[in-house]
């Protein structure tokens, strides 16, 4: 059988994934990065590198039950400062409504073979001594975990390229078409298949092929403490995230808290419909404020970063994973809102059985781009 080549723009950790699913298939994958290395720009470099399954519903379950199974098993090879650790997601209830939500969401979980355990009084504070004690309750998942995306995706990259792949890098894609991509140097790259897997940017590059995509810019803010401040075990998220995260976004700010390997804690988020801009310190001390309402003494440490990123998301809150209606040979792998980094390897599975005409590990009806898309 020839050799596919494959194009694949973009090099975050969801391009990175295309670019190792891919050559190991045996296509010829040439991989390509505006920013000057793999993993360095766009949420890949701005998020916390949670690795959660979500219950939003049973599609979002199963995508990242795949994605985490693949970080799990085949995460590529990192120091232990920056590869997967098992630290578990506890969800955090503040109310007794909130609590009854997130029994709803254990139950799903169960169903689907996750793991995961709701806890109510004491309990809670057994596993997690540093939250507030006027807390409900909470929901664990003890097999979620977290990595550093830009290492992850630099080593994917790594892989791929040792299989046989080529990446470029400082180069700007202007446009794809059928059979090929065009770059701001006047020249072009043939392909037999092209995956545009550059998070916002894919809006601006699908605009110049005529194809209108429901990608929203959602900025976010996050800060980091300095080394040695960890008083948290798991990744602890407030129950109400989960609405900031989904429909229409304004203006909302909730507790998330990652604790990383380096002994550090990563403090969240914010979400508005916006690209991202400049640090509001006002919109930072908010969200310090909300998550000294679930972790008392956090807004004390020293934090010694913070910044801003921007998400990308879609019109019903799913990415966009599969064949790009109205341009032959084009695939697209965008949309992940804040959950980019659990399904990329599971993304990137289903672009590859896509594009080899092989079955795909899970349904991917629920991704296919043509749901919400149209040609102009």
């Amino acid at each position: 059988m020839a050799i596919l080549k494959v194009v694949i723009v973009g090099a975050g950790v969801v391009g990175a994934s295309c670019a190792r699913s891919l050559a190991r298939e045996g296509a010829d994958v040439v991989l390509l990065e505006q920013g000057e290395a793999p993993g360095v720009r766009g949420a890949t470099a701005a998020g916390m590198g949670h690795i959660t399954v979500n219950a939003a519903d049973e599609a979002s379950i199963q995508l990242c039950i795949l994605g985490r199974k693949i970080w799990r098993e085949d995460a590529p090879p990192s120091s232990e400062e920056d590869g997967f650790v098992e630290i578990g997601t506890l969800w955090m209830a503040e109310d007794d409504a909130s609590l009854a939500d997130l029994g709803l969401a254990a139950s799903r979980l169960n169903e689907a073979g996750v793991a995961a355990d709701l806890l109510e009084g004491s309990s809670l504070f057994e596993v997690e001594p540093a939250l507030a004690r006027d807390l409900r309750g909470g929901l664990r998942l003890p097999e979620d975990g977290a990595i550093y995306a830009p290492t992850a995706a630099a080593s994917m990259v790594g892989e791929a390229v040792q299989i046989g792949a080529t990446i470029r890098t400082s180069v700007k894609v202007l446009a794809v078409e059928r059979g090929q991509v065009l770059l701001d140097d006047g020249t072009s790259i043939s392909a037999d298949a092209i995956v545009i897997a550059s998070g916002l940017e894919a809006l601006e590059l699908c605009e110049e092929t005529g194809v209108s995509i429901p990608i929203l810019p959602r900025e976010g803010h996050l800060a980091i403490t300095s080394r040695g401040t960890c008083v948290l075990n798991h990744h602890v998220v407030e129950a109400a995230y989960q609405q900031g995260a989904l429909g229409e976004v304004e203006d909302t700010v909730a507790c998330a808290i990652l604790p990383r390997s380096t002994g550090q804690l990563c403090i969240g988020s914010s979400r508005r419909p916006r690209r991202a801009g400049e640090v509001d310190s006002e919109l930072i001390e908010r969200i310090m404020v909300r998550s000294e309402r679930f972790v008392p003494g956090i807004s004390g440490l020293p934090v010694v970063r913070t910044w801003s990123g921007t998400r990308a998301a879609t019109g019903d809150d799913r990415p966009l994973i599969g064949a790009l209606p109205g341009i032959e040979g084009v695939w697209i792998a965008a949309g992940f809102e804040g959950l980019g980094i659990t399904q990329a390897p599971a993304a990137a599975q289903l672009i590859t059985c896509s594009i080899l005409g092989q079955e795909s590990p899970i349904d991917p009806g629920p991704w296919d781009p043509s749901r919400q898309m149209a040609t102009s």
